[in-house]
């Protein structure tokens, strides 16, 4: 893995780099709270065939933290990553949970930039009532201005713990692994916190308007495809309110373009990364 730093709307972005420059490119875009770096675990089964890119969004990982975060950002920084990447050629999208979120709107936003777009435990957010909308704005207002700090770990080992505990069934080395990815020492006592900004945390304020994103997902002329993880809550949140066959239709997604991986949670990346790559390889072949 090589990285590079690219600046991106103001912000120095951090961005992961595998394989040879002169294969196909894949663009890898991660979820909340994670960053580029975790599709190293599935990145052996894909370089034989393409060259990967991920960067860390604005906030996360390495890269910038920002005065603020408005979800349009994504979008606009993606579509710098591909100035850079892709200027000429429509590309190749791979997005994990709010990455692919992302990489939907993005692909009904500019259709000609994107070719193919595969979703990895994506399909949009669970829309929220206009009686929701005095207390969102109460709750948002609360937390911004109150100053709360990040949680911040007495030590490596608990730093460890806590990861281990939203991700009970992956191996201690990988554990390890991981905290050193989202975590970075703090202070001189030898704590740690987690690198993404904390405002992240923050409530969103503006309601989620699931009318909003069919509108642009109808704009969609890529191919897209589809990743579910059948124990994750994810999958059975999406079946539960019919969102999977709602958007399977939305989006045009084919049998041969959707793919189940058992015995995985929403991290399927990390937690399956040779069924995740497969999947990969055989929607894009």
């Amino acid at each position: 893995m090589e990285t590079t730093t690219l600046n991106i709307r103001g912000l120095n972005y951090h961005i992961q780099e595998w394989g040879d420059s002169k294969k196909p490119l894949l663009v890898l875009l991660h979820g909340w709270m994670d960053c580029g770096a975790t599709f190293k675990f599935m990145a052996d089964y894909l370089t034989e065939h393409y060259c990967l890119v991920a960067p860390d969004w604005r906030g996360f990982g390495n890269t910038d933290h920002a005065a603020g975060y408005w979800f349009p950002d994504y979008y606009a920084d993606l579509e710098k990553i591909l100035d850079h990447y892709s200027p000429t050629k429509p590309a190749k999208l791979v997005g994990h949970s709010m990455g692919g979120n992302i990489a939907l709107m993005y692909a009904g936003i500019h259709p000609h930039r994107v070719s193919k777009v595969l979703s990895l435990e994506a399909l949009g957010m669970q829309p929220t009532q206009s009686n929701e909308t005095p207390e969102k704005y109460r709750r948002w207002m609360r937390e911004i201005t109150s100053g709360e700090p990040s949680k911040v770990y007495p030590n490596f080992d608990a730093l460890c713990y806590s990861v281990h505990k939203g991700n009970p069934s992956l191996e201690p080395d990988i554990i390890v692994e991981l905290a050193n990815l989202w975590g970075e020492p703090h202070g001189e006592e030898g704590a740690y916190r987690l690198r993404h900004d904390h405002a992240h945390r923050y409530a969103n304020p503006v309601r989620y308007n699931f009318d909003d994103v069919i509108e642009v997902w109808k704009e969609i002329t890529a191919d897209v495809g589809l990743v579910m993880a059948t124990e994750s809550s994810f999958y059975k949140r999406f079946n539960q309110f019919g969102r999977m066959h709602e958007a399977m239709t939305l989006l045009n997604i084919a049998k041969t373009a959707y793919f189940e991986i058992p015995d995985c949670g929403h991290m399927l990346h990390i937690e399956q990364p040779e069924a995740t790559a497969n999947s990969i390889l055989e929607f894009f072949a």
